[in-house]
């Protein structure tokens, strides 16, 4: 069967078409680094690509959030254990001291004072920042919470600590001037998505699949007043415990803020054990947070990267191709026409 040249030469610029196509295409793999550069190449792999690059995307955003929670708990947690330390050593050394018979009036006078100094310690810890914000301050916090009024008491956020009071769904409130119940300032609960499912119930928010990344200074130091009318704050009742060493010293009364601080310490570091075991769960949050986003990074790689030995020989063998079509056209083109080709 005789074979025309024009099917000849239109068999042969097909063939050396292809093999430029593979040669290229190779090429482009090797430099991107990807079996395929358009979804259409392979619809199947690119759509579960595609979908494990939403999870990664997730997952590492979920990641950075337990890395910037867990750095400022931890911030926090020595903090708190700070103070712990400061007042078992108040509760432990100076207050029983401070009770003996055997301690004349000046010297009740000079551990009034030293407890005065360590009190200010406590809100130099209870007022420490961590990054731009003070996490004991609430949830969005850009000033130190805590300060005194002229009577020497405390406020948090501006607000009389002794006059805050709770409703019964945990939020907290004082009533001002006019009888008139505000929220605390920057007091709400702040929770982040850390991979827990967040939830929205209708338009709120479910707060049990979020992490409460936000720290209020009420809830560690106490807040409102006793049943026989004592500041329920540390801070506060330390300071009345300054006045009964320093005016009129009334062992009873003393022995009565005594047992009431240490009832307070006692809350207060259940709140540190709190911290501890918060960040316990963060550090686990973040091991599988980073070997989730690993294992999403390695789909991906599977699914779009190529074999750089296998696509290697691909182009060796796809160079001797095309320099083999390109040799054998010297042979059966007109002599024009490959002139022109080449």
């Amino acid at each position: 069967m005789r074979v025309a040249d024009k099917t000849t030469q239109r068999n042969y610029i097909k063939y050396l078409n292809k093999a430029r196509n593979d040669y290229a295409e190779t090429n482009m793999k090797i430099a991107s680094g990807n079996r395929f550069i358009k979804l259409s190449d392979d619809v199947s792999a690119g759509t579960r690509m595609l979908n494990s690059r939403v999870e990664l995307f997730k997952s590492e955003k979920q990641l950075s959030n337990v890395q910037a929670i867990n750095s400022e708990f931890k911030a926090v947690e020595d903090s708190m254990m700070s103070m712990n330390d400061v007042l078992n050593e108040i509760i432990g050394t100076k207050l029983v001291k401070a009770a003996s018979e055997t301690v004349s009036d000046t010297g009740r006078v000079t551990i009034a004072s030293e407890i005065k100094s360590m009190k200010e310690e406590l809100i130099q810890f209870a007022n420490m920042k961590f990054a731009t914000k003070y996490p004991f301050g609430g949830s969005t916090a850009k000033v130190a919470p805590f300060s005194f009024d002229a009577d020497g008491r405390l406020l948090y956020n501006g607000v009389a600590v002794d006059s805050v009071q709770q409703r019964t769904d945990g939020t907290r409130y004082y009533v001002d001037e006019n009888g008139v119940e505000q929220d605390i300032a920057m007091d709400n609960p702040l929770f982040l998505d850390i991979g827990l499912g967040v939830r929205v119930d209708g338009t709120k928010f479910n707060a049990v699949s979020g992490f409460e990344a936000s720290f209020s200074g009420l809830q560690v130091l106490g807040f409102g007043t006793s049943d026989k009318g004592y500041s329920n704050n540390i801070i506060n009742i330390l300071t009345d415990i300054e006045d009964v060493l320093v005016n009129n010293y009334d062992p009873e009364k003393l022995s009565e803020l005594q047992g009431h601080l240490t009832d307070r310490v006692d809350v207060f570091r259940t709140n540190v054990t709190d911290i501890g075991a918060k960040t316990n769960f963060l550090d686990t949050m973040e091991e599988r947070l980073q070997n989730q986003v690993d294992n999403y990074k390695f789909r991906i790689d599977e699914l779009v990267g190529i074999n750089d030995a296998e696509e290697a020989t691909n182009q060796s063998m796809n160079d001797y191709i095309l320099k083999a079509v390109i040799q054998m056209g010297s042979q059966i083109l007109p002599v024009s026409l490959w002139d022109y080709l080449r």
